[in-house]
């Protein structure tokens, strides 16, 4: 890293670590998370039991023998056919004692899932259909049976018959895009309003007589960039403390359990996150450039915010398997671009050449109005009125 542009980053993160603002911002925000957290698993009470729905197709496999025969959802029916069942549409839900059940108490569930899915009650009705079963007998496996002492193990299929985990895949992936949405409300903002008031006290004017526009401009960009480091760990940290803390707790339990490392979808994720900082950090120090006032400035914050998150409000379009107009409108706008990229690479749509595509637009976007922020800062650091944006001038080195 050039020297005088190691200096400007240096003395930005510096500036903004001594000021209580910033730690109070920072710390906040996992403080409430955590306590949230901690109130709802103390709060948080035992589950309702699931209702059975007479119009489900429910076949159960009893190789141990618990439920009378005669009960109608009891097939004789191997394991790889009572889930052939479900994925041909025969059976909404298919539950397979063992033989073994008395040791292992574990009983295996097998339905349809193609979309995300975290809490699927359908897996406890079993345990509700054995109680309803065995409610005169008192064995120790029907008694395992009645009070429910045993482990369901939710297996979600496509209708192709593959293995579905499409959440679990999806929650590192979509951490990392929540953590960029903290970056850009909290830093990005924070970034726009120092440009600004630096030009408004006129400090603007003493610094750029030592170093350049280019190397002030980037360095604060840079210097957010590693406050953000300091910010995604000040949420990890706790969060995963959290989750150890409470991992016998069966919601936090289920999570963890459900949790599948995507390498390619993370690794996509972080380098969208790089880059699209840089984009969105970008156009809000353009505006810190070209308005006057913090004033002025603070009304354009909430549109680029906007832009940024507007793909969530179209969540369920980003979920399809398949991605409509709007869906590749969103991942190519550039605004939109940084958060339509990370949903459809979390959710598993994005394809090579797409990422390809836009993480070069995010790229070339990034440079073309980091420069130009650059140049209208140089030329409107003395500036107290609007600046008018110009393609085609050259800063003055």
């Amino acid at each position: 890293m050039n020297k005088t542009l190691w200096i400007v980053t240096k003395f930005e993160f510096i500036r903004q670590v001594k000021k209580p603002s910033f730690w109070a911002t920072i710390l906040l925000i996992p403080a409430m998370v955590i306590g949230v957290f901690a109130i709802s698993m103390l709060a948080g009470g035992k589950a309702a039991e699931p209702t059975l729905d007479e119009n489900t197709k429910i076949v159960i496999t009893d190789e141990a023998g618990i439920m009378p025969k005669e009960n109608p959802m009891v097939a004789k029916v191997s394991k790889d056919e009572g889930r052939k069942k479900v994925v041909d549409g025969e059976a909404d839900l298919y539950f397979y004692i063992p033989a073994d059940f008395k040791d292992t108490k574990k009983v295996e569930f097998f339905h349809v899932s193609e979309g995300l899915e975290l809490f699927n009650m359908d897996g406890q009705l079993i345990k509700v259909i054995l109680k309803q079963a065995l409610s005169s007998k008192y064995s120790d496996i029907e008694v395992a049976a009645l009070t429910g002492d045993f482990e369901v193990t939710d297996n979600k299929l496509t209708k192709t018959g593959a293995e579905s985990n499409a959440l679990g895949k999806a929650i590192i992936p979509g951490v990392i895009l929540v953590l960029f949405f903290f970056f850009v409300t909290l830093f990005g903002g924070r970034l726009l309003m120092t440009v600004v008031e630096e030009k408004e006290n006129r400090i603007s004017e003493m610094i750029l007589t030592s170093v350049s526009a280019k190397h002030l401009i980037i360095g604060k960009i840079i210097s957010m960039m590693m406050l953000g480091v300091i910010q995604m760990l000040a949420l990890i940290i706790p969060l995963a403390a959290a989750l150890v803390i409470y991992r016998d707790n069966p919601m936090v339990s289920q999570i963890l359990s459900t949790i599948e490392i995507d390498p390619l979808a993370i690794t996509e994720n972080i380098i969208l996150f790089i880059f699209s900082a840089f984009l969105t950090t970008g156009f809000l120090t353009y505006i810190g450039a070209i308005t006057p006032t913090a004033k002025d400035a603070s009304q354009f914050i909430g549109p680029v915010i906007i832009g940024v998150v507007f793909p969530l409000y179209f969540m369920s379009s980003f979920m399809a398997t398949e991605p409509n107009g709007l869906v590749y409108f969103l991942t190519y706008f550039p605004l939109s671009a940084p958060t339509a990229l990370m949903l459809r690479s979390t959710f598993g749509t994005l394809t090579t050449p797409e990422l390809i595509i836009g993480l070069a637009e995010i790229i070339i976007l990034s440079v073309i109005v980091i420069r130009f922020t650059v140049r209208t800062f140089q030329k409107n650091a003395i500036n107290f009125g609007f600046a008018k944006p110009k393609l085609l001038t050259r800063s003055k080195k």
